[in-house]
């Protein structure tokens, strides 16, 4: 039986997420809408099963999935197949998120959109995310995960055994460890926390074990009925309340970001509890234009999200586009659910054209589409794209670009530079033999002065800049370990921990020890992770300051690379930086900031640095912020159309390395 109020529900999570994924802050915590989706459909799906006469195991699972698949496969290809297209013409090959974008685009088809966002360790708040016009998929891939196993244990212990106290009982065991891996791990492991089923099978199956209650209502005697009748006059307005106050109001500075998702879901499961009643909240919920809302709420998940990112690559977020976004996803949700959503999911998918006799289920016909589409697009016209065929944009020039170029090899005069024996790019690389004889540039002055480049995916990016030593008749050595921690002995959470730990207990150890008096260390580092906290820059500088007391007796220098602007957080990149024929009336999307309050921002930090000079004589500052914010207004191309950045993580391109030659050689002129 349809129920108008859940319908209510998903107007509001759905009005929360796209307002916030327009502008954060004109919904500040609304991304938790989609924890409210899960709640929801857990609660539906399970009022379905409810609802449908017994049956035998396969013909139970046919029907399912037949089900499911009509539910959700044809809007979804719709949009999956559109965006790729638009992808194509608008957004460069050359950039990162375009990759990404297609790849996710084609993984959700077959339910792995999640598995793959988690694998390439997407941070669902990231610029990168942003820019993938299909992050949003990964919900689905949650939903589907979740739908291979509920199924059969509902099979299993009620529609066969009539088992339903084993069954309530098993689905809470099964939520309650699945609450648990969530807080255990989301600090430590946030983004998998973020993207994988486990994590995410309490929302659902929480909806699931409401529903049962709900139904075991239904069935107790009348005053027990009546009483729980008068409590939802009572909570369900503060529930609803305190729903909305979560998801439109600031964070409050004291409350975890775990627990608002924790208490968004019980908020979700107490008003679904104590919704079968005649409180003014129901009739509410039923409003009209809420339910068209609602009904509409899957369609417009799918749109909002690749419309707000076309935006992005094209003209960006401003607030006078607001209303033209808002509108162009109602337009192109309510097409989608009137041509494709409603009659493909109430048809009995019998075309003469293709299956007359219906010997296909619209399982396999899903299934067979995706692959085929998937085949169309990665084998045949991919190559295509990857020429420049499709897009209608020009391309940004760079000597290289984007991270898949980060470690390519490099060559000075006669020496190579290779990052495959010179870099920790993952656990693979655990127990790489790094040395100095592999990784060095100017080996013939090895019995002069030696510098050693530590660092992450900066210094790597930037080893052009360190060039100007065997300029000068120095040998550099360059390392590297991607997402390495800019100290020893820090442990912040991310994925690449133990080449962190390996990288600073085997590799450093043994390449300072080849270090003499007079020599050098330059520690070049993204230093994002560090400047955003007191708790994590306090901690940073204890450490570099007892690195840098390490070498002082010594009279071993070490030069420590000052943060650069964050240009991560302009939600741009080489190619949307590059002004464009559509850019006729306006400047390209980026959000860029202003020196000052670039400077402003790194001034703790700034401070503390200058500290840590005063009581370390062998330690020194390298500043360039000069090279990559030369203007008023830091941007990705400097006046002289030099991109300084390779791509949307803030890297250095090879452009403002060599423009940063002077900058360094100018602080070893000071030291020698």
């Amino acid at each position: 039986m349809y129920r108008k109020e859940l319908d209510g529900l998903r107007a509001i999570a759905i009005i929360a997420v796209i307002l916030n994924h327009i502008k954060q802050g004109l919904c500040l915590n609304g991304y938790l809408g989609v924890d409210m989706f899960f709640v929801l459909s857990g609660f539906v799906i399970t009022k379905s099963l409810i609802e449908r006469e017994k049956m035998d195991f396969f013909p139970f699972l046919k029907d399912f999935w037949k089900r499911r698949v009509k539910r959700l496969f044809p809007a979804l290809f719709a949009v999956v197949t559109f965006t790729i297209f638009t992808t194509f013409l608008f957004s460069s090959h050359e950039s990162h998120h375009t990759t990404m974008s297609i790849e996710t685009g084609l993984s959700s088809l077959i339910g792995i959109g999640n598995l793959y966002l988690a694998n390439m360790a997407t941070d669902y708040f990231s610029t990168t995310a942003e820019l993938n016009a299909f992050t949003h998929t990964w919900s689905l891939g949650v939903e589907e995960q979740f739908y291979l196993l509920f199924p059969l244990l509902f099979w299993g212990l009620l529609q066969k055994g009539d088992k339903k106290k084993t069954f309530v009982l098993v689905l809470s065991i099964l939520t309650t460890l699945s609450v648990l891996f969530f807080l255990k791990n989301f600090e430590k492991h946030p983004i998998k926390v973020f993207y994988l089923v486990h994590s995410r099978f309490w929302e659902l199956s929480l909806g699931s074990l409401v529903f049962l209650a709900s139904n075991r209502l239904e069935v107790m005697n009348h005053s027990f009925r009546q009483t729980v009748a008068r409590l939802s006059y009572f909570l369900l307005p503060i529930f609803l309340s305190l729903l909305i106050v979560l998801l439109f109001d600031s964070k409050y500075p004291n409350l975890s970001e775990k627990y608002y998702n924790i208490l968004i879901v019980l908020l979700t499961a107490g008003i679904l509890l104590f919704l079968d009643s005649n409180s003014s909240v129901v009739k509410l919920l039923q409003w009209k234009p809420i339910t068209f809302i609602g009904i509409l709420s899957y369609s417009l998940y799918l749109w909002h999200w690749p419309i707000i990112t076309f935006f992005r690559w094209t003209f960006g977020i401003k607030n006078h586009l607001i209303p033209l976004i808002l509108i162009l996803c109602f337009c192109f949700s309510y097409l989608s659910y009137r041509m494709i959503e409603s009659p493909l999911r109430y048809s009995e998918w019998r075309w003469k054209w293709l299956n007359k006799a219906r010997s296909l289920s619209p399982t396999t016909l899903s299934i067979s589409t995706a692959i085929l589409f998937i085949i169309l697009i990665r084998v045949i016209l991919y190559p295509f794209y990857l020429n420049g065929s499709f897009y209608l944009g020009t391309p940004a020039k760079l000597k290289s670009k984007g991270v898949h170029n980060l470690l390519s090899p490099v060559i000075y005069q006669s020496e190579t530079w290779d990052p495959q024996n010179c870099v920790l790019a993952n656990n693979k690389d655990l127990g790489k033999n790094i040395t100095s004889e592999n990784c060095s540039f100017g080996k013939q002055f090895k019995s002069k002065q030696k510098y050693l480049v530590l660092g992450n995916s900066y210094s790597a990016a930037q080893v052009y800049m360190f060039q100007v030593l065997p300029e000068n008749h120095s040998m550099v050595t360059i390392t590297s370990s991607l997402g390495s921690f800019p100290a020893p002995n820090l442990t912040f959470a991310n994925n690449w921990e133990k080449t962190n730990r390996y990288y600073w207990n085997e590799v450093v150890p043994k390449l300072t020890a080849e270090l003499k008096e007079n020599d050098g260390i330059l520690m070049v580092y993204d230093l994002s992770s560090v400047i955003s906290e007191e708790e994590k820059m306090n901690l940073f500088i204890s450490e570099l300051s007892q690195f840098v007391s390490t070498f002082k007796n010594k009279k071993i220098n070490v030069i420590f690379q000052h943060t650069i602007p964050l240009m991560r957080e302009s939600n741009c990149n080489p190619d949307l930086a590059q002004k464009q024929w559509w850019h006729k009336f306006q400047e390209p999307p980026c959000l860029y900031f202003s020196k000052e309050e670039t400077l402003n921002r790194r001034r703790p930090f700034h401070d503390k640095l200058i500290n840590l000079k005063k009581e370390h004589s062998n330690f020194y500052v390298l500043d360039l912020m000069d090279v990559f914010c030369p203007e008023k207004e830091c941007q990705f191309v400097n006046k002289k159309g030099e991109f300084l950045y390779r791509d949307e993580y803030s890297h250095p391109s090879i452009e403002a390395s060599i423009l940063a030659k002077t900058s360094l050689w100018q602080v070893i002129q000071k030291i020698n």
